[in-house]
Parts: structure tokens; sequence; C-alpha cells
């Protein structure tokens, strides 16, 4: 290729800042252990990597304290610009019961991202014993640090390892395994790409925001545990209505648009909740649509529960009075 006549200029000012990379640990590239797996495949941990730092921002973490992380297929073969198929095949790669187990994927159900836990490249069974810190045996170990100093690894005697660990394997050979701060390369991407990954950010932060309001609004800990099934799937539909895209929502015929409908989905308390459970134990005919009745009556619920109690209390008193007599 004639590269004559192609000239790169300079960055200038904050030019600079209009690129981001991501990080891909070398040690997926160096130990043989991950020979197997694709370029593709390695690309996709490190995105995973990535998105760490937004689980950390949200507290996503589980009852044992485990991160995890929300990484769809679609994000997939959006952000690596690939097929169905491919996606699927780089997950299973990564995942623990097909793959090499470096995620593992947990179902939620309810129309809900699976979890997400990535797990942590580094082997322990790797590393070697060396105990109670340097001490008169540091010739057999040595220490190197960066010019950053992010490479410093301290041995203490719980064997506790941290960033970076140097053996050395003979009199002539040594062998440095380094963590992802220090291990890694950098992988430019697409300005456009990475716009695509951070609006994807944007939207679990806005479905994580939506799922804490609502779950407030409506007292979710509380009505959980009157119904575990419809209260979960009636929060979902609310989240994901009060996300969607979409132009307008049909609700009774009539195309509603979706600010409207976010209005009063957010006015919904536990009472309107408890009225639409009620709605659906009391309604007898065949729903051929439940999601799409569940947010109708989601969206009536302030305007019809006053009008569904009262003819049930006119009910119950026209009944007595036929009783009397």
């Amino acid at each position: 290729m004639d590269t004559t006549e192609i000239t790169f200029d300079y960055y200038y000012g904050d030019q600079a800042k209009q690129f981001s990379f991501y990080r891909i640990p070398k040690s997926l590239f160096t130990d043989s252990i991950f020979s197997g797996l694709s370029s593709d495949a390695k690309v996709l941990y490190g995105l995973m990597l990535d998105r760490m730092s937004l689980s950390l921002k949200n507290d996503w973490k589980d009852e044992q304290n485990r991160v995890f992380i929300y990484f769809t297929l679609n994000e997939v073969q959006d952000t690596l610009n690939c097929g169905h198929s491919k996606g699927v095949q780089l997950l299973a790669e990564l995942d623990s019961e097909k793959g090499i187990g470096l995620i593992e994927r947990v179902k939620q159900g309810m129309g809900r991202p699976s979890r997400i836990y990535v797990k942590n490249f580094i082997r322990p069974e790797s590393t070697p014993d060396i105990v109670n810190g340097l001490g008169s045996d540091s010739s057999k170990a040595e220490v190197m640090t960066s010019e950053k100093q992010k490479s410093l690894v301290l041995i203490n005697g719980s064997q506790d390892f941290r960033k970076e660990e140097l053996i050395k394997t003979d009199s002539t050979k040594t062998e440095l395994i380094k963590t992802e701060k220090k291990e890694i390369f950098n992988l430019s991407i697409n300005p456009s790409r990475h716009k695509l990954l951070e609006d994807k950010s944007k939207e679990i932060d806005r479905w994580m925001e939506f799922r804490e309001i609502f779950k407030k609004n409506i007292e979710y800990d509380f009505l959980v545990q009157r119904d575990s099934e419809m209260i979960p799937e009636l929060l979902e539909i609310m989240i994901e209505t009060a996300c969607s895209k979409v132009k307008s929502f049909s609700i009774n015929g009539a195309q509603i648009p979706p600010e409207r409908v976010r209005e009063r989905l957010l006015s919904l308390n536990s009472m309107h909740i408890e009225y639409v459970l009620d709605a659906l134990n009391q309604n007898t005919s065949k729903i051929q649509n439940i999601r799409a009745y569940l947010l109708a009556t989601l969206y009536n619920a302030p305007k019809t529960i006053n009008t569904y109690y009262q003819t049930l209390a006119n009910h119950d008193m026209y009944g007595k009075s036929r009783q009397g007599r």
C-alpha cells in the first residue's frame, strides 16, 4: 500500500478527548488457557469489564456482595456490529455453561435482562505460594513497579495478592503475571460506536432509575408479599412502558402519547396496584392480550378506582337490602 500521499494531522487542544478507549487484559492474549477464545470474545470480555464501572455506580450487587452487570444480546450485536448467531456464539464462548467460564449468566424472568457476573480472569491457582512477604527469600522473587507504580505487588503473610506478581521460575527466566490495571492494552473504538454504547448505558441507568421510583411509589416490598408473581410483572410493565421509545401506546382503542402514559404511571400508588389486582381477580372473561390489558388497567386506575369501589359498595348494600326483604 502506497502511503506517500497520506498525511495524518496532529491533535489540537481538547481534540484528544473525543476518543475513548476500552481496556483488554493482556493475559487473554498471552496466557495459554485463553488461546481457544476468539479475538471477538476477548474484546467482548473487555467491554464487560468496562461495564463494571456502571454497576459500581448503581450498586448492582447481590446478597453475597458479588457485582453483576447487564449486557443484552442486542447490545452485543450493536456494539460489535455482528449478527444474532455471532452474538450468541460470543456469549457462549465466555459463559460458564458452554464456554471458558469468564462470565456467568443468571436469568431473572418476567422479561427482565439476565444478570451477568463477570469473573476475575486471574486464576488463583496460577500464583505461587510466597509466605511471610519478601523477607530473606527475596532473591526468589522480584518486585517491579511501573512508572506510575501501578504494578507493585505486595504479598503478605496472608497471601494477599494485589496487582501483579513476578515469579522467578529459574536462574535465567522470570514470568510476570499482571492484573487488569497493569497488563492491558488500549483498544481504540470508533467514536460513533462508543456513543452507541454510551446510549445503551444511559438506557440501563434510566431503566434502573424508574425501577426505584416505581418501587417506592407503590410500596413494592409490601405489595410483593401479597402476590409474589403478579406484582413483579406489573412493575416490569410499568418500567418498560416508561422507558419505551414508541411514538404512542394503544390504550382503550386510542393512541396515547408516551409522555402522558409515563406521567399517569408515575402517579400510581399502592392503592392503585391493589385495585388492579382486585380487578384482575374479579374479571371472568377471557383476556386475549394480558399485557395490553394490564397496561390499560394501570393507565386507567387513577380515573376508575373510585367508581369501581363505589360500584362494589352499592352492590353489597343492594344485596343486603334484598336479603332483608
